[in-house]
């Protein structure tokens, strides 16, 4: 079972490669157990939760690539241009830093997204990134 801190530092390409592995073993799990071969049971749980751990890291990145992008600044740097973004987690700052790249590979612009801010009902949306830079 792969730890969350692991999965967090893996690249969008391993975690998709892993995910689509342990999916086919969730199959053959299955299948063992419909046949009653399947000997240990526990394992079906192990990887149904090593799924849910990799789906939630590719989630999380998206949303933080969403936020980042709907600022103002950046959305106007970004427009009409071919890019990318790079993500990762910063555990002292308990958010995810999000880089823009151009197709050479430059840096475009960059934010801190913290995810976890709660959502009030009275004021609406959150304020999720925290800070932002444009590249001159």
């Amino acid at each position: 079972m792969a730890h969350i801190v692991r999965l967090r530092e893996m690249s969008d390409d391993q975690l998709a490669e892993r995910l689509e592995e342990a999916r086919e073993e969730l199959f053959n799990l299955r299948f063992q157990q419909a046949s009653a071969r399947l000997e240990d049971t526990s394992r079906l749980r192990v990887v149904r939760r090593e799924i849910a751990q990799i789906q939630e890291v590719l989630h999380k990145r998206g949303l933080a690539v969403d936020a980042a992008a709907e600022i103002p600044e950046i959305a106007s740097v970004l427009a009409g241009k071919t890019w990318g973004a790079q993500t990762r987690y910063i555990y002292e700052d308990s958010a995810w830093q999000v880089s823009f790249l151009d197709t050479n590979g430059n840096e475009i612009a960059s934010a801190m997204v913290n995810l976890n801010r709660k959502r009030r009902p009275q004021q609406g949306k959150p304020r999720l990134v925290n800070s932002y830079e444009v590249a001159e």
